[in-house]
Order: C-alpha cells, then sequence, then structure tokens
C-alpha cells in the first residue's frame, strides 16, 4: 500500500536472491555490495503527505520542522534517529534557497581567525579588554566547531564531500593596504605558510597539509596566471554540491522515519486558548489543499526567511536576521585547470575571493551586499562585472576575461542571526541563534553555515527536548551518521560502475559523487547507447555527464516534483550552464512526464513554468536592464555591430544573432526564420557575420523587416554609419 506500481523503486528489485541480469554480467563482489548497500525505498510523497495529515491534538507529532534547508533537514534528521516522531515540511523543494547557492565550500573559517584577531587588537579594546577577549575567544571557539564539523562531513560522506587543494597568490612580500584593515596583517605574504598551519592544526592535521608551491610549478599548474606572483601559499578544504547534500540529508531523515514533504507551506500557527503554539496550517502547494498538522513542539528553520515565520506568531516581532547577499558565477573550466582552485585574500574592496573547480566548471564568488532576502536568483550586472574584474587581475596579459564567458550566475541571501534587543549598530552573529517565544513556545534557529548544520541542529534539538519534556528521546546520534548512499561506499565505486556497466569514466564519477552507492541502481536503469563507448548511459546534453536514466531514478524514489527542480537542484545544469538547461529543458520536460503521468497540458505548463526561471538566472548576455544601458551607446553601426559581437570575436555567429536580435525587442518566431535573416547578412556563408558584412547588408538596397526595425529603433541616418578614417562614407538605401 505504501508504494504502488507507478513509484516502484528499482533498488527493490537489486535485492532479490535471483538477480536478473540478462543485460549485464555482474561479477560475485559487484552482487554483493548491492544487496548489502543500495537504499532502501522510500515512501512516496503522496504517503508521506497523508501521513502528515494524519495527526491530530489527541496524536501530535514530537517535533514539527518547518524549513527544508540543510539546517531544517539535519534538525528532522537528528530528531528522527533520537526515536522523536518527526516531520519537515518545505514549501519549495529541499535546499532551494540559501543552501543551494553557497560557494560549495564546507569550511572552517580561516577568515573568521583572521577577523577575531583583528577586532581584537583595535586600539578602542584597550577601554574593554575583558569584553574583548570574551569576543575573541567566542569566534575562536566556532571556528574549532567548524574544524570538528567539517571533519565530521567528509569521513562520514566521501561520496557527497572531497578535499579541494586552494592556492593564495603571494605578489608582494609586503601587502598594502593590509588585509581586514589592520596593518599587522601587511605582513600576511611573509607569515601565510606558519598560519596555514595552524590552521591545519585545529582540525588535529585530519586534512591533507598546507605547503608552498614555487612560482614555476604553479606557472605548470596555472598557464593563464600573471607570472607576477613571489609564490603560492596551498590549503585544504572541504567541497561539496550543496543543494545534493540538502536532498541526501532531507531523504535520510525519511529513511529514518521522518515524515518529509516539498511543496507543503505554513500559512499560519494553531494556538489553544493560552496562547501555545500546537500545530500549524499548512498548504500542499502542487494541489493547493490545507490541512492542519499538529505537534508538540515546533521549529523554524527558515534561514534568511526566518523573519517571516516568526511574524505568523507574532506580527510585531523584532528581527532577528540581517541578510546579507552573495553573487558567484561560473565560467569555463580552463580558467582552473588541474583540480587546484585559488582565493585572493584582498581583495579592491577587502572580500575574499574564491576561485574553485566545481562539477567541471570554475565558480567564482562571492559578493556581499546587505538587504533582505529575496527568492529571487537573478544577481545584479554590477556584481557579475566586479566579479569579472577581479578575476583579470591574476590572468596572464594575453588573457581577455568576457562578459560571454559567463555560464551561469546566480545570487543566495545567507543569514547573520542579531540579537532583536541590540543597540543599532551592534555586530551580527557569524555563529548560530537559538530562541523561543514565551509566548507561543515555538523555537526558532537561524544564522551559522553550512559547514555546521549538524551541530545546529543537535543544538536545537537539545533545547526542545528540555523545553518540551519529550522524554522519549534518546541521545544525539548523527555525529558517526552516514547520508543516503553513503553506507558502503569506497573510492573505488566509480570503477566498479565502469567495469560492469559500461559507463564513462566522466559519467561515473558524477554518479558515485551524487547517488553513493545507490549509483548501482541508477545504472541498472541505464540504456545502451548504441555505440562502443560507453556502451550503456544516453547523456542528457553532450559535454556534461548526466544521464537520462537519471530522471527516471529521482522521479521513482526521491520526491522530485517539478521540472524546475531537476533542473537546478536535483542536477544542477541550470547552475553550471544557463544555455545547456534552457536547450536540455523539453526532453527533460518529456521524460518527466512519462515517469510522472503528465499530460501534455500539465508537461507544457511545467516547461513554460522552468522555462521562466532559468531565464531569470545570469548568462552570457546581460539582463534587460543591463542590455538597455549597452543600447543607449548605440550610436553607429560600428557601435551596433560591437553591441551585437557580444564576445568581442569579431563576428556574430548565430547564436549571439538569434539571441541579441531578440534583446533587443524584435525576438524571431523560431529558429527557421531566425537563420533565414542571419544567411541574408552572411554573404560569404561561413557561419559568421563580419562587420563588412553587417554594414553591406545595412546600406544595400534591398528592404528588410529586420533593418527597418533596427532602424527605426536606434534612429540610424546616413551619417552614422562610423566615425574617422575608417568611415566609408555610404549612403542607406
Amino acid at each position: 500500500l505504501l508504494w504502488n506500481h507507478h513509484h516502484y523503486d528499482s533498488t527493490a528489485l537489486l535485492q532479490e536472491d535471483s538477480l536478473d541480469t540478462s543485460t549485464r554480467s555482474l561479477d560475485t563482489s559487484t552482487r554483493q555490495l548491492i544487496r548489502k548497500y543500495t537504499c532502501k525505498p522510500l515512501p512516496t510523497r503522496d504517503y508521506q503527505m497523508s501521513k502528515l495529515q494524519a495527526t491530530s491534538k489527541e496524536n501530535p507529532l514530537d517535533v514539527l520542522v518547518v524549513g527544508g534547508g540543510c539546517t531544517g533537514s539535519g534538525t528532522a534528521l537528528d530528531a528522527a534517529t533520537r526515536g522523536l516522531s518527526t516531520a519537515l515540511v518545505e514549501r519549495y523543494d529541499f535546499g532551494s534557497e540559501t543552501s543551494s547557492r553557497s560557494t560549495k565550500l564546507i569550511w572552517a573559517g580561516i577568515r573568521y581567525i583572521a577577523t577575531a584577531v583583528s577586532a581584537l587588537l583595535r586600539w578602542h579594546n584597550v577601554t574593554r579588554p575583558v569584553d574583548a577577549l570574551g569576543d575573541f575567544v567566542s569566534e575562536f571557539k566556532m571556528v574549532l566547531g567548524a574544524h570538528r564539523e567539517r571533519k565530521l562531513l567528509v569521513e562520514n560522506n566521501p561520496h557527497l564531500v572531497n578535499w579541494v587543494p586552494i592556492a593564495v597568490p603571494i605578489t608582494n612580500w609586503i601587502s598594502w593596504p593590509p588585509p581586514f584593515g589592520h596593518f599587522l596583517f601587511a605582513t600576511a605574504p611573509i607569515t601565510l605558510p606558519a598560519i596555514f598551519k595552524f590552521y591545519d592544526s585545529l582540525s588535529g592535521f585530519t586534512c591533507p597539509p598546507s605547503h608552498i608551491m614555487g612560482t614555476k610549478r604553479a606557472m605548470r599548474k596555472f598557464p593563464q596566471l600573471s607570472e607576477d606572483a613571489k609564490y603560492f601559499s596551498v590549503f585544504y578544504e572541504a567541497q561539496h554540491n550543496d543543494a545534493r547534500t540538502n536532498t541526501s540529508i532531507a531523504l535520510t531523515a525519511a529513511e529514518q522515519g521522518a515524515t518529509v514533504c516539498n511543496y507543503t507551506e505554513m500559512i499560519s500557527l494553531l494556538t489553544n486558548e493560552d496562547g501555545k503554539a500546537i500545530g500549524i496550517k499548512c498548504r500542499d502547494n502542487l494541489t493547493g489543499h490545507e490541512f492542519d498538522v499538529y505537534a508538540t513542539s515546533i521549529i523554524f528553520c527558515g534561514g534568511p526567511f526566518t523573519d517571516s515565520l516568526r511574524q505568523m506568531e507574532d506580527t510585531n516581532c523584532k528581527p532577528a536576521v540581517a541578510a546579507a547577499a552573495g553573487t558567484h558565477i561560473v565560467l569555463p573550466s580552463y580558467y582552473c585547470p588541474g583540480g587546484i582552485g585559488m582565493l585572493d585574500i584582498n581583495t579592491s574592496d577587502g572580500r575574499f575571493l574564491f576561485f574553485l573547480p566545481w562539477q567541471g566548471s570554475t565558480l567564482v564568488g562571492t559578493t556581499d551586499r546587505k538587504g533582505p532576502a529575496v527568492s529571487d536568483v537573478g544577481p545584479p550586472e554590477e556584481e557579475i562585472q566586479w566579479l569579472l574584474k577581479e578575476v583579470q587581475t591574476y590572468l596572464s596579459g594575453d588573457i581577455k576575461v568576457r562578459r560571454a564567458d559567463v555560464l551561469s550566475a546566480w545570487q543566495g541571501f545567507r543569514p547573520l542571526a542579531s540579537d532583536p534587543n541590540a543597540p543599532p549598530g551592534a555586530p551580527v552573529s557569524r555563529d548560530h541563534v537559538i530562541s523561543t517565544n514565551p509566548k507561543t513556545g515555538v523555537t526558532f534557529i537561524t544564522g551559522g553555515k553550512w559547514t555546521t548544520y549538524r551541530e545546529m541542529a543537535e543544538d536545537v534539538v537539545n533545547r526542545v527536548v528540555k523545553l518540551h519534556n519529550l522524554e522519549t528521546a534518546g541521545p544525539c546520534k548523527t555525529q558517526h551518521l552516514s547520508l543516503r548512499g553513503g553506507v558502503g561506499y569506497n573510492r573505488n565505486v566509480p570503477v566498479k560502475l565502469v567495469q560492469e556497466y559500461g559507463v564513462s569514466e566522466a559519467t561515473a564519477k558524477h554518479l558515485a559523487h551524487t547517488y553513493g552507492m545507490n549509483a548501482f541502481a541508477v545504472c541498472e536503469l541505464a540504456e545502451p547507447t548504441s555505440q562502443r563507448w560507453p556502451r550503456f548511459g544516453n547523456t542528457l546534453i553532450e559535454g556534461y555527464p548526466f544521464l537520462e536514466c537519471e530522471i527516471a531514478y529521482q522521479c521513482r524514489n526521491e520526491m522530485v516534483c517539478t521540472l524546475q527542480d531537476m533542473l537546478t537542484l536535483r542536477m544542477r545544469i541550470a547552475y553550471l550552464n544557463k544555455d545547456a538547461a534552457l536547450t536540455v529543458a523539453p526532453k527533460v520536460a518529456d521524460l518527466m512526464a512519462k515517469e510522472l503521468n503528465w499530460g501534455r497540458r500539465e508537461r507544457n505548463r511545467q516547461l513554460q513554468q522552468a522555462e521562466e526561471h532559468l531565464k531569470s538566472f545570469g548568462g552570457p548576455y546581460p539582463n534587460k536592464e543591463a542590455m538597455n544601458k549597452s543600447i543607449q551607446s548605440v550610436h553607429d553601426l560600428k557601435s551596433l555591430f560591437r553591441t551585437m559581437d557580444h564576445d568581442d570575436s569579431g563576428y556574430i555567429d548565430f547564436a549571439e544573432f538569434k539571441d541579441c536580435v531578440a534583446m533587443l525587442g524584435f525576438p524571431f518566431k523560431n529558429d527557421k526564420m531566425a537563420m533565414k535573416s542571419f544567411k541574408k547578412i552572411d554573404s560569404k556563408a561561413d557561419g559568421k557575420i563580419t562587420e563588412d558584412e553587417f554594414i553591406n547588408w545595412w546600406t544595400s538596397k534591398k528592404s528588410d523587416k529586420l533593418k527597418s526595425e533596427l532602424g527605426e529603433k536606434f534612429k540610424l541616418t546616413p551619417d552614422k554609419l562610423g566615425h574617422g578614417a575608417e568611415s566609408r562614407g555610404a549612403a542607406f538605401g
């Protein structure tokens, strides 16, 4: 009754004694691995929803968590493993907001050590030595906690978390202006290797050792870098696919018995006659159905949106969260070769800037902008430009960082916890804050960082267990708990996948580091490619390791609900390449429609909704606002050509032509019409429109609808062909 025929889990087929090997011959050791370690099927979302609606005043949940980011999912997992009846509700998909838009690092806080020392050594602390020392100790304890949690994440989840080397280029022996605004840090270029060794020691030297890289070796590994560096100081942090880790936490909570429901939104708080919270009213955002959920304890885990939840219990509550926005951009992999990242510790405005290898591309971020949190992923164009400018600083002079190199860009808001009763201008906390409303009994947790999500979950569950006398609760068990797919995993799993299933090496690594031991179940669904190699596993889009069979696996096993989520969170295509996501969206829609029984109308609705969301990501072209500013600079044909030649290649290709014409306000109805217009201008028929071809087309006497529309928009006249010696003085037709 729990799993209907449509939502079966392929892993169930693998647990039978008689393994079907009609399509593939698996060796004995692989069969044993599959039987022993492949995760058991999860209940469907429909079953989870029915279970959620079965609560009552007489039979409430022990713990109800609102918010499915890393902290909320971690809290549900912690409570469920203690034996408490637990439920989690999330208004969208798991990790759809802050938790999926991070810098992808599980980092222990090297910056926080520096800021703590800098703050301690300020002159004004002479009058408050005890308080200053207390602040420093508090910050240092937070860093030690982050080291401990990073170690646990790496050890418990090698399928999700890996070490990444990060090089800090040293271009001068004295850094001025000094990092962090304190003169003592001017000597950082000399002391940095020792600082990184101290940083290693805080985790008991369990991370790969920091070291110095000479200029010659660095140039071999980073041929695109400027040769001005004296040396490179290399240290290690942990890295992950944040959205996947978040989903794994939520699904592991479900494995442990928690009722986990995405697309379920809290719309109001239920209270008794004394004003104490006894539950919440929810809405199923897929159907619109509203219902009540009852619980002894309620925990808000809304990240930067926590205050909007708190306002449901008290419309006059003081703010507890100060949100800060950060923009990230994704560039081609050649900006970060060899699997080594880079860190600029002293950018033009004093921020840290990471260049990181991630999912086969280069991730650059982040900016820091205060402001209210919003769900929109679209980043400001000026922040994209700032990041590109900073990237250029360290590259060789013969390499140009182009706006067209931006494959994807997004913004996310991280929560900085603050005391609602603190005086104006008081510093916000880098650590997490837990507080309980004495009137309603609702507890909220906010602040913190990805690295410490497990610790935060443990702390808040400890609080509600004590507060609500949840006597059945056992001790915390998450310190040594592997997330979904992690039990039995080892570094040879990708090799096994290549050998036993005939998938490519890149695909095997992707599957192993996404699904862990469940990668075997995914490969069981892989179709033949009709090629000599790889023999199985049809890819969704060329250049990326994502397989078509992943769609089926996730629809059947992992509670994915929408095409938008599949393209953005479950498979990070949109975060890696906006245009690739738009290209593959119809194909993924067809595959999901088959699995989830969508009709044509629903399939088209899902596609339209996903495409609208994907367009909000940054990409190779500026957004409409920035494009309008660029349009204002068009004063002659040459400037119009440069506007359309977006990547400064000296010619306009078909993709640039079609996209720029659409951005200018004259979209073609279809690609066929766009190609017809393109060929009129491309007189050499080589797929490239040069400046001469563009001007010849414009000055010809042949009538052309596009030429008329552009001429009317920019008010170009015969004397606006160009200026100076390059102007040919030809008249318009």
